[in-house]
């Protein structure tokens, strides 16, 4: 269905066909070709930006100089309610005149409109204040004007105040109503011109618009025009050509090994015809080869069954190693070539830690064995994750105990350091864990004690044909084993080389009498950083 549709639309875009075998004759990948479109498009989508906003640049300033024009006239308007204020205040001033007291009221409120209107006409002066509206024209006469009027002002107001009101009335009639009004038609003047200018303005905006509008519709149905060509071209080379293949792989999976592939592409498109046309060629001839090695390819995945099963069960076995031995001796039994080598006997100098929880034996005599067991899979929950996660071995369980090594079988940087780390953690982790199980009487308390020795050891293979263990033995185990017996409920006991070794504030402890090792041995208790005292 899909393909007739597809036929029936190149039928009516016919006469562009030929653009699209033209494109297709260009000898360069379509991965290129794409791009290059792509390209092309973006070039017109950003010509067509720039072009919209060169325009609603234009249009802005000419809005700019609009919104100065209203500013300035508005500015005019002030000053011309100004005049308006002071010809009332003058008329009030002549009208009312009384005594002294009075009169100087009058020409008080007479000379303040004079000065509000000295400081709306100020704003002229300014060029670089938005309301700065005055052109050569009318600069100068301006200006002369606004010093005639606040001129004449000064002298009413003083001869006024001097009760020479007569004096004072003439000066007002004459050459201050004079200069005055001839301000005042200064001010028509410039707002008559401003308001031809806004007027221009406004329609130079509006043909700006229009003009705009014209020119981004006219480029914008150009580049939509050129896209949908070029898009139509580009997809026509490419659907034109996969449709006949798909005819041709069509035929191929139903058997028929004489269907070729005629298309005129130079790109990948053009290889993949060539390449179907060979297949189609050759597989005529591997027919009855693949036929006679179907008898052989039964025997060969009779094999591969046998070798994938061997492989499930070694995965399998591998994954019962990490179950049963520490994580780092179980990766290096599996990534290593031979095992043997891995696990071989060796002297190394290694630190140990041994931790024991304190109070378990009475704790198991007054506990039901539900209550033993949970206690002990809580203790080991609190312990196994942080002895992961500080790259330990876990060399054995304990029953209510663990024995971890550091530096062994995998070598590691400061594991002195790091074992002193593990302990802390452990104590914190292990004092939480047995919260639930310390209620009632001192039979059920339950603490933790660690031991940590750094030294010299014998590690290797301990067992028999059947079982064996990663191991090690001699001072240094042997050390850690004592101290962690002489550590009471949640202390911490290290020897001296360990504390050479570690970045922790440490007590002296001792002496102890080892058993096994000697009497009046020292050692230090590990509390916590330096950085924390």
């Amino acid at each position: 269905m899909a393909l007739k549709y597809s036929v029936a639309l190149m039928k009516q875009f016919a006469p562009f066909r030929w653009i699209g075998e033209l494109i297709g004759r260009i000898a360069i990948p379509i991965r290129f070709k794409l791009p290059f479109a792509f390209l092309f498009l973006v070039g017109l989508m950003v010509a067509l930006a720039l072009t919209g906003l060169s325009e609603l640049r234009r249009a802005n300033e000419r809005t700019d100089d609009l919104i100065d024009d209203q500013i300035r006239i508005s500015t005019l308007r002030s000053i011309s309610r100004s005049i308006q204020s002071i010809k009332i205040a003058g008329a009030e001033l002549f009208l009312n005149h009384g005594d002294q007291t009075k009169n100087k009221e009058l020409s008080s409120k007479f000379y303040d409109e004079v000065l509000l209107f000295r400081a709306a006409a100020s704003q002229t002066g300014n060029n670089r204040r938005a309301t700065y509206f005055l052109t050569p024209e009318f600069e100068q006469e301006f200006f002369v004007k606004e010093r005639e009027v606040q001129v004449a002002a000064s002298q009413v107001r003083t001869l006024f105040v001097q009760g020479e009101v007569r004096a004072a009335r003439t000066i007002y009639e004459t050459e201050f109503s004079d200069a005055l009004n001839a301000f005042d038609r200064i001010i028509s003047s410039i707002s008559f011109e401003l308001g031809r200018e806004m007027q221009a303005n406004a329609e130079e905006n509006t043909a700006i618009f229009e003009h705009a509008k014209r020119l981004v519709l006219g480029v914008s149905g150009f580049a939509t025009a050129l896209g949908l060509m070029l898009g139509f071209a580009i997809s026509t080379s490419i659907t034109g050509p996969l449709d006949r293949i798909r005819l041709a792989l069509g035929k191929l999976a139903v058997g028929s090994f004489n269907s070729r592939v005629s298309i005129s592409n130079r790109d990948e498109l053009g290889e993949l015809a060539e390449n179907v046309n060979r297949t189609s060629k050759n597989l005529d001839e591997l027919y009855d080869a693949v036929e006679n090695q179907k008898s052989e390819l039964a025997g060969l995945n009779s094999a591969l069954e046998d070798k994938v099963k061997m492989q499930v069960e070694e995965i399998e076995r591998t994954n019962r190693l990490r179950r049963f031995l520490p994580a780092q001796v179980a990766e290096m039994i599996v990534s290593a070539p031979d095992e043997l080598d891995v696990l071989r006997t060796q002297r190394a100098e290694i630190t140990v830690l041994f931790v024991d929880l304190r109070g378990f034996t009475a704790f198991a005599n007054a506990a039901t064995p539900a209550q033993v067991v949970e206690a002990l899979n809580a203790f080991h929950s609190a312990c196994g994750p942080l002895i992961d996660t500080s790259g330990g071995t876990l060399e054995r369980f304990l029953g209510d105990g663990l024995m971890v090594l550091f530096g062994a079988p995998v070598a590691m940087k400061n594991p002195a350091q790091k074992a002193a780390t593990l302990a802390l953690e452990l104590r914190t982790a292990v004092r939480e864990a047995m919260v639930p199980f310390r209620a009632g009487s001192d039979e059920r308390h339950l603490g933790v004690g660690i031991g940590i020795g750094t030294g010299a050891a014998t590690l290797g293979q301990i067992g028999f044909e059947g079982r064996r263990d990663y191991s090690a033995i001699g001072p240094a185990p042997n050390l850690a084993s004592r101290l962690c017996e002489q550590a009471v409920e949640n202390q911490i006991l290290v020897s001296h080389a360990t504390a050479w070794q570690i970045e922790y504030e440490l007590q002296p402890a001792g002496p102890f009498d080892l058993k096994g090792i000697g009497d009046q041995i020292s050692a230090f208790e590990l509390e916590g950083l330096v950085d924390e005292q």
